[in-house]
């Protein structure tokens, strides 16, 4: 199945694949339809708008920037010259129920049926940028202590921003990679950040979409 899917690995030749978590795994939109309702609510109360109109403008800001970008709640404020005082109160307010949300996520089939395959024949790992409560609540909802165990689970919130990618520091922590080649070592990612990452550790890296895992990407 996977040298089907992936011809371009000579797969005999790998040790470990690893996975980012958001876009990769499962499509980040499903979180971001949920916890935007709460901050939705919130802005509309400060603001005096809309919930309706606010959370669907945050929804399209979102798949327009993606989630790098942080000024999203900012922006709504401004629109509505919001005071600088109760701007930065009510943003920290968002971040709050942001980085606290527990959601409730699924994978595809297509991707149970990867991790299952991938499980059979290699040691996985995660590794996955942002904050630590809500990487893992993610990490929980979507069921994934069947594939990983936690030793092999990192997350760059536990560390500091200056560990996100593209550095290489969060491999290093990484408990199966530590006698293993980087170049043995399969990473799947969605972002360019991603792809950074993997040529600074000296990891293969084969980009995929979650909606589209298996489908290789030129």
């Amino acid at each position: 199945m996977l040298k089907s899917l992936f011809p371009q690995v000579e797969w005999d030749e790998i040790e470990a694949v690893g996975f980012d978590l958001d876009g990769t795994l499962y499509d980040e939109l499903d979180f971001i339809l949920q916890v935007y309702s709460p901050i939705a609510a919130l802005l509309a109360n400060v603001t005096k708008q809309w919930q309706h109109e606010i959370y669907w403008w945050m929804v399209n800001r979102w798949l327009e920037k993606g989630s790098s970008y942080n000024r999203i709640f900012q922006e709504v404020l401004d629109s509505k010259d919001v005071d600088g005082e109760t701007t930065n109160k009510t943003i920290e307010e968002c971040l709050d129920i942001y980085r606290n949300f527990q959601p409730k996520l699924s994978l595809t089939n297509r991707v149970r049926i990867l991790l299952d395959n991938f499980k059979n024949k290699y040691p996985l790992f995660l590794i996955t940028d942002g904050n630590s409560a809500l990487q893992r609540a993610k990490f929980k909802a979507l069921g994934l202590e069947k594939w990983f165990d936690h030793s092999n689970v990192v997350i760059s919130g536990d560390y500091g921003t200056e560990y996100q990618k593209p550095s290489a520091f969060m491999a290093s922590q990484t408990e199966i990679l530590q006698n293993v080649s980087p170049y043995r070592i399969i990473y799947f990612g969605d972002r360019q950040k991603d792809a950074l990452f993997a040529s600074n550790v000296g990891f293969r890296f084969i980009p995929v979409k979650v909606m589209q895992v298996g489908v290789i990407h030129e």
